[in-house]
């Protein structure tokens, strides 16, 4: 076996068991608890087609957690199946990307690939992996062509992101076969139909969606934030730096902490780091439509996360494996290219930018290891320790997501006055509710139950000592035992109560 071989073959390896490992440590969050219980507790397909509705996300990545929930309610392989995802990803990388083996090194083991879309277990790592076998087929892509399309198709199926990448690409396939004088070529025909029927699948799947609910606070947001927001993002997925000095890292970035005026201003002279990194115009090309249309998405959608910043480093990276496959401009690109030498800073740009990414990609990963990411698997543990997890669960509403998920089984909503399991979005979700609302709802519940375990993101009794029972109407009384608060999802703070009715017997 070829040494290079050998290499491949074993950090291939080296970056499952890293993964695997890291999985065993790693507490799900919200939306990945969401999606599982989305499957999980649908009964047929046509019940998770409907209960998608009102994601505003395509079904592949749910309908394979369908399949899984199938034969277990252990969320555990839901993280084993992405982690699989991840090092198909990184194989099809290792093997296929032209690019040096120190630059394969420091991209796999970069936040975006270790961390971010391999350890949280949602459907990026499923777009990532279709995307890079597009790559892979783009060497030969004239014979490949309707493969290449195959692979674009699924990719914009699994989120709206990737559809925009999937179409930047096919895009600029479009013009080259133009400037050919091919685009009408037979040999096209098939892959243009393939692409066609994805995309159409996309839009059947969103126009159908039920997302009122989403865009409705949107729509009131001010056009000076609405655009902010997309401006700042491709600065943020380049210049990867959390802000490691709390435990709250994740979602932030230690430059935008410090200086947002500063932020706006790097975010903005950014947009011109592919003339420093792309020679062909062909790539170029794609690497401008690509981000125009991710900035489209984020004036639309207004999210802002690092899983969505990391879509602009993932153009990037496509852009210089694509590049590779084009010949040499003869053009006034490449006249212009030539006298301003733009590029001659492009291997200090391209590894520097690896190496702060997998600096960070190392630190994430030590901090996942070594501290909760989220709350909900220990309130479980806790809850079982104290022999509590046969009693009742009640919860708000979407308190008790991902403790669902982690008992197994379904939580009384107090809220939906039924047993639930994960977010219903288009609801009308509680604000602000008084601690006498809920405790009419907890006294509703206990009407027909002697005691109860209550997990909630509030306390609803404030400065209370542990193991103390507190009544909180005249027929319920509560007791705090333990609060949840240290974990890198800022959001994710838990507070346990143990409920009891109040009788006669135990007033005394």
């Amino acid at each position: 076996m070829k040494a290079k071989n050998r290499y491949i073959l074993l950090l291939t390896a080296l970056y499952f068991a890293i993964s695997y490992v890291g999985i065993l440590h790693h507490e799900l969050w919200l939306d990945e608890a969401h999606h599982w219980l989305l499957a999980r507790d649908s009964g047929s397909f046509s019940e998770l087609v409907q209960a998608t509705r009102i994601e505003g996300h395509p079904i592949l990545w749910n309908v394979l957690l369908f399949g899984i929930t199938r034969f277990t309610w252990n969320p555990f392989w839901m993280q084993l199946l992405n982690v699989l995802i991840a090092t198909a990803s990184v194989s099809v990388f290792l093997w296929k990307a032209p690019v040096s083996l120190p630059f394969k090194i420091l991209f796999i083991f970069g936040y975006f690939m270790i961390f971010e879309y391999n350890l949280i277990s949602r459907n990026y790592m499923l777009g990532v992996l279709f995307l890079f076998l597009a790559c892979a087929a783009f060497r030969d892509r004239k014979q490949n062509f309707a493969l290449l399309c195959f692979w674009l198709a699924l990719a914009a199926n699994v989120h709206l992101m990737f559809s925009v990448i999937a179409f930047a690409l096919l895009l600029a396939l479009i013009v080259e076969n133009y400037q050919q004088q091919k685009l009408f070529d037979k040999s096209y025909l098939v892959g243009y139909i393939i692409f066609s029927i994805g995309i159409l699948l996309l839009f059947v799947q969103i126009l159908s969606s039920n997302s009122g609910w989403f865009f409705g606070s949107i729509n009131q947001n001010p056009f000076s934030e609405k655009i902010s927001k997309g401006l700042i993002s491709f600065f943020k997925g380049i210049v990867l730096l959390p802000d490691f000095r709390t435990l709250h890292f994740w979602n932030t970035n230690l430059i935008v902490v410090l200086s947002r005026k500063l932020s706006v201003v790097l975010g903005l002279m950014i947009y011109f780091l592919p003339l420093f990194v792309f020679r062909k115009k062909h790539a170029l090309f794609f690497v401008y439509i690509a981000l125009i249309g991710m900035q489209v998405f984020f004036f639309i959608t207004q999210r802002a996360a690092a899983r969505f910043h990391g879509m602009a480093f993932l153009i990037v990276i496509i852009g210089f494996w694509i590049e590779h496959y084009y010949v040499s401009d003869h053009s006034k690109f490449k006249n212009i290219s030539i006298r301003f030498d733009l590029t001659k800073f492009k291997k200090a740009i391209l590894y520097s930018i690896l190496i702060l990414h997998c600096f960070s990609g190392i630190i994430a990963y030590y901090i996942d290891f070594t501290q909760p990411f989220a709350s909900a698997k220990e309130i479980v543990d806790f809850v079982r320790s104290k022999k509590l997890d046969q009693l009742p669960i009640m919860a708000l509403t979407c308190d008790g997501t991902v403790p669902s998920a982690y008992f197994e089984k379904k939580i009384w909503f107090l809220y939906d006055h039924s047993y639930q399991s994960y977010c219903h979005w288009d609801g009308n979700f509680p604000s602000n509710v008084s601690a006498s609302e809920i405790a009419v709802l907890i006294g509703d519940f206990m009407k027909n139950h002697n005691r109860a375990v209550y997990i909630s993101y509030d306390p609803i009794v404030k400065n209370s000592e542990t193991g103390i029972w507190i009544p909180i109407s005249n027929e319920v009384k509560v007791r705090f035992l333990k609060a949840f608060v240290n974990n890198a999802v800022v959001s994710d703070k838990y507070y346990i109560f143990e409920v009891s009715r109040i009788t006669e017997t135990n007033q005394r």
